[in-house]
């Protein structure tokens, strides 16, 4: 076993360095996974950033989802054992000690015909689904996506599996927009160019989706996704965004009977009979839309960079421009 490993720690300013770390012996009920791709979820990672940032001093670890091999087990575990691949919860890091203790960080053994990288967007996948499953979409039923990242493009992908029809993608990146084309979006709107909910509306026949998906780090588009669904329509909060946002009541709400529905995936740890929708049972559902080509990811991959290149990273990731869309970490280099 390496006796030393390597991860990443972030100061306030987006400082990002590569620092050695120790690399532990599991002890009961623990494993030891070698990480060979680690995924950058850019929301809540930009998010935590910026409040170390306002806080202005200390240090965190960042990072949830990893893949990569067992390489040590220690007494007592059952199930994994060294050698098997697994897509496991822990931060930008060479190596990840795996507490089996805890339900939710089992981690789940990955099957043949998916990548490492692949496997990764199972986590994010588990986001964009359990939105879509919030939404409770129907068959020809209109859908708005604001925000075509990676949350954003795995909903519109999980809209068309559903039969959702028209689905129309917003955003203000043209490689973004074309992306959600491949991805089943019937139509897509520049939102630096057009008016998005004035678009949506022509689109759907002026009344307006059906299920609008605010999938954007921007709270003060949750307004005009308001303003862009149909009567008695749905929004999902499905973004991580951050903030405050002002909203109209008497007309936007009120009078077209909206419904605004949150998705944090709180308490869905164990099934229960109101909700079977799990984590792990979601992610289970990714890897097999992966391994049959249903769920397209290769092409939200753009960047596999060293861990010595994740100030760059998440300097690109905070300008916040359209050269990027899901960044990994390589620690098997």
């Amino acid at each position: 076993m390496e006796m030393r490993g390597k991860r990443l720690v972030f100061s306030p300013g987006t400082t990002v360095r590569v620092e050695e770390s120790d690399v532990p012996e599991p002890g009961p009920r623990q494993l030891l996974v070698r990480v060979a791709r680690s995924q950058v979820s850019a929301g809540s990672e930009l998010n935590g950033i910026r409040a170390l940032n306002a806080a202005g001093h200390g240090s965190r670890l960042s990072g949830y989802t990893t893949a990569g091999r067992v390489v040590a087990v220690g007494p007592g575990v059952e199930g994994p054992r060294p050698g098997d691949r697994v897509l496991a919860f822990g931060n930008h890091a060479s190596h990840h000690l795996v507490d089996l203790t805890d339900e939710a960080a089992v981690p789940d053994l990955l099957p043949e015909g998916v990548s490492d990288e692949q496997a990764c967007f199972a986590v994010l996948g588990d986001v964009a689904l359990h939105g879509v499953r919030r939404a409770r979409l129907q068959i020809d039923e209109s859908v708005a996506v604001f925000g075509a990242g990676v949350v954003g493009q795995l909903t519109i992908q999980f809209a068309r599996l559903s039969g959702a029809h028209p689905i129309v993608a917003v955003d203000l990146s043209q490689a973004r927009l074309e992306l959600s084309r491949r991805h089943g979006a019937t139509h897509v709107v520049d939102a630096s160019v057009h008016d998005s909910q004035r678009a949506v509306r022509e689109i759907t026949g002026d009344i307006g989706a059906r299920a609008v998906f605010h999938c954007s780090a921007n709270p003060r588009l949750l307004q005009t996704a308001m303003e862009a669904a149909a009567d008695r329509g749905r929004i999902i909060l499905t973004g991580s965004a951050p903030g405050v946002a002002e909203i109209g009541l008497q007309v936007e709400l009120l009078r077209h009977e909206l419904t605004i529905a949150g998705s944090y995936e709180s308490g869905v740890d164990l099934p229960h009979p109101y909700w079977p929708w799990t984590r792990r049972r979601n992610r289970a559902a990714c890897y097999r839309l992966i391994a049959s080509g249903q769920l397209e990811v290769d092409s939200l991959v753009s960047h596999v960079a060293r861990p010595e290149q994740a100030q760059e990273m998440y300097r690109k990731m905070e300008r916040g421009r359209d050269d990027w869309m899901s960044i990994f970490f390589a620690w098997d280099a």
